[in-house]
């Protein structure tokens, strides 16, 4: 019985190896998009905006950059910046402050292209005004043992709020795609919310400093993050084909070059402590 299996799985692996072909796929190569990638928060510090261009997967160099644009960013109250270039594509908001509650224009140009994006600054619902730590020991749920974030807060009364959670772990941005913490009140609405869980790569331990910082966010602004979080999840065997990213920027000049990217606006408080 043994050598009979033993025969089988020879033959399989035979037949296996026999079916074997070498692909050649050839990949179509697509002309690059503009990306425009900033943001304007009520946090007291320069801002920048960001000018490239996408690039092939398979790539082997960095994204080329725009420089010498022509970049303007005002309020629905009269005040009017020129964005300074700083160089390697990225322009910074020097004076322009964010305040909860006015509009912003982007007004982007360069060459025969232009481009705009007008984002509202968002009341700030469901701030994280507590943050506590809870051991878990490893099971299904916690792959790894340690310490866990756990927020709470007020949500306003009325539908339509939307927030982010960036956690900071001792000082470093934590970005991998399950740790893009997304909220909306949808369900509810007007409630105190205590022991929500933050998702987080890897768990912390005694004596890391954490900070949660609640970023106000537009429904648009939710929507385009949701998507990244989603494109940034999909993968494996059975990955789904990648739908486009929502974007809120438009071309002003219908004959500019094709465009994606975010500008955010949004009000901005945050919480922080030591891992007992």
């Amino acid at each position: 019985m043994r050598l009979t299996r033993i025969i089988i799985l020879f033959l399989f692996t035979a037949i296996l190896a026999a079916c074997e072909r070498v692909l050649d796929i050839e990949i179509r190569e697509e002309q690059p998009v503009l990306v425009i990638e900033g943001s304007l928060t009520t946090k007291r510090e320069p801002h920048t905006v960001k000018l490239y261009y996408t690039r092939p997967v398979i790539a082997g160099t960095a994204a080329s950059v725009v420089s010498q644009a022509f970049i303007t960013l005002k309020d629905n109250v009269g005040n009017i910046e020129t964005l300074r270039e700083l160089g390697n594509g990225v322009y910074e908001i020097s004076n322009m402050r964010g305040r909860e509650g006015r509009t912003y224009t982007l007004s982007v140009a360069f060459g025969d292209n232009t481009y705009e994006a007008i984002s509202t600054i968002p009341r700030l619902s469901m701030e994280a005004d507590t943050l506590e730590f809870k051991y878990k020991n490893k099971q299904l749920l916690y792959p790894e043992e340690g310490y866990y974030p756990f927020i709470g807060g007020q949500d306003l009364d009325g539908l339509g709020d939307f927030t982010q959670y960036k956690i900071f772990r001792n000082g470093k941005f934590l970005n991998k795609a399950k740790e893009i913490n997304l909220f909306r009140d949808k369900y509810v609405d007007g409630n105190r919310i205590g022991n929500y869980e933050l998702e987080i790569d890897s768990p912390f331990v005694s004596g890391d400093h954490i900070r949660i910082e609640a970023w106000s966010l537009t429904e648009a602004h939710y929507n385009t993050l949701a998507d990244i979080r989603e494109q940034l999840s999909n993968s494996g065997l059975f990955a789904s084909p990648l739908p486009n990213v929502r974007s809120n920027i438009r071309k002003v000049n219908p004959a500019s070059a094709s465009v994606t990217g975010f500008f955010g606006t949004s009000s901005v408080k945050s919480v922080e402590r030591y891992v007992p």
